[in-house]
């Protein structure tokens, strides 16, 4: 992992991620880049590992993030070349960011254990849809698994992916909540593309959301927290 100068995990500094696909997961901070000489240079209490205490805490209204709250998380400056974990299997950090509070770029090594995930099977979908409108759809959905969030940067991609019927995107972005997380926030990506279409077809976008969890064809955290807000809503 690379961190730029004041960089953060986070979509926002004070945003904690939510890792549900990592059984447990561990950092090393490497050091700081060194533009002179082979190596890194020292970094010490320059990582501010924030993190929750437990797997479940209250999210925000629009997306899948917690904001950091003293009453749910804890924060801790971190060094070079000690492993320190970020995810237990308790939950422990299953919530949590790392900010660089240095001037200069930190390289750091993750070691993840993925919990098991389920197939993304778009097939069925595409099938039913005319080669076209498939066609455009595959390359849409293909752009935002490898952008990540930033396609929110795209206003205008995002206007007309969402003119899409929803009951043939609801689907497809369910489906899409099982992506790899590579450190774009793809599922939070597809999560606040769901939370976008629920407002103005939330009986709808809710259906098939708890037909997922009926039929387990997504990680439950996503779908759990899915449902919660839309029967609050």
């Amino acid at each position: 992992m690379y961190f730029p100068p004041l960089g953060f995990t986070g979509d926002e500094i004070n945003l904690l991620n939510p890792h549900p696909e990592a059984r447990k997961a561990r950092v090393k901070i490497l050091g700081k880049i060194n533009p002179t000489k082979k190596g890194f240079k020292p970094l010490i209490r320059e990582i501010k590992f924030s993190f929750s205490l437990t797997r479940s805490v209250p999210t925000e209204k629009t997306s899948a993030y917690a904001k950091f709250s003293e009453k749910y998380s804890k924060s801790q400056l971190k060094s070079w070349k000690n492993w320190f974990y970020v995810v237990k299997e308790n939950g422990w950090g299953n919530f949590h960011s790392l900010i660089n509070l240095s001037n200069e770029w930190v390289v750091a090594f993750l070691e993840k254990e993925l919990v098991d995930q389920k197939t993304i099977d778009l097939k069925s979908y595409f099938e039913k849809l005319p080669q076209p409108e498939a066609k455009k759809l595959r390359v849409a959905i293909q752009r935002i698994e490898h952008t990540g969030d930033k396609i929110f940067d795209d206003t205008k991609f995002v206007s007309e992916l969402l003119k899409f019927p929803s009951k043939i995107l609801v689907p497809f972005l369910i489906q899409m909540l099982n992506v790899q997380e590579t450190g774009k926030h793809e599922n939070c990506t597809f999560f606040a593309l769901l939370l976008k279409i629920a407002k103005k077809n939330k009986r709808q976008v809710l259906e098939k959301v708890k037909r997922a969890i009926e039929f387990k064809s997504a990680p439950y955290y996503y779908l759990e927290d899915l449902e919660r807000k839309l029967s609050k809503s």
